[in-house]
């Protein structure tokens, strides 16, 4: 009787303990899944952060090399795509626009140029993912031009590109303080799919 209320305490307690380990090895399981949806939330906040101090460091240098512009505007925010059923998934940009006024489009090349090449002294910061445009190209769509140029860009961690727009009123935001001049507008931004809402939605 002894023999078998020994065995009985023996399978008890190997029982118990397996269903100890079970329940410790899930709590870890489960810690762990949390703290890694937390780290990768801080790193994904990171990377917008990030984009944001590269822009603004490509911007000032550009402002203090080639000449500060006209009129500029610093944006960041965040959109979801309209689905029939569901919200799509979130993304978040980050962008600077800045204009200039020039004399015409020749002007408009030259100072494209000057821009990629100071954006080309980032290249810590920022490098391209395809060959550069040339340069701004005339593009007739539904019996209108386009005048545009527009390089792809990646950080470490997003993808970013630059469009330069020249004289195409109905895609450009800005204005230039001389009316005499056509307007070059250049836009920076940086984006990616988010983890959570950073900014405003747009």
């Amino acid at each position: 009787m002894a023999i078998r209320n020994k065995k009985s305490s023996l399978l008890m307690w190997s029982s118990g303990h397996k269903f100890a380990s079970t329940a410790l090895f899930l709590l870890i399981l489960v810690a762990g899944f949390f703290v890694y949806q937390r780290i990768a939330l801080e790193m994904n906040e990171h990377a917008f952060q990030q984009a944001r101090v590269t822009i603004d460091t490509i911007y000032a240098d550009i402002a203090s090399r080639v000449g500060k512009p006209d009129n500029f505007k610093r944006t960041n925010d965040c959109s979801r795509p309209s689905q029939e059923f569901e919200q799509g998934p979130l993304s978040c940009s980050v962008d600077t626009d800045f204009i200039y006024g020039v004399t015409d489009e020749q002007a408009a090349n030259a100072l494209f140029k000057q821009i990629q090449g100071v954006i080309s002294l980032h290249k810590d910061l920022i490098e391209p993912i395809k060959p550069l445009d040339n340069s701004i190209k005339d593009t007739l769509v539904v019996n209108s031009y386009y005048h545009s140029a527009e390089d792809y860009y990646k950080t470490s961690s997003m993808d970013c590109s630059v469009k330069y727009t020249y004289s195409t009123p109905r895609e450009i935001d800005l204005s230039i303080t001389d009316s005499t001049k056509k307007p070059l507008e250049i836009n920076i931004v940086c984006s990616d799919w988010a983890k959570a809402q950073y900014y405003p939605l747009d």
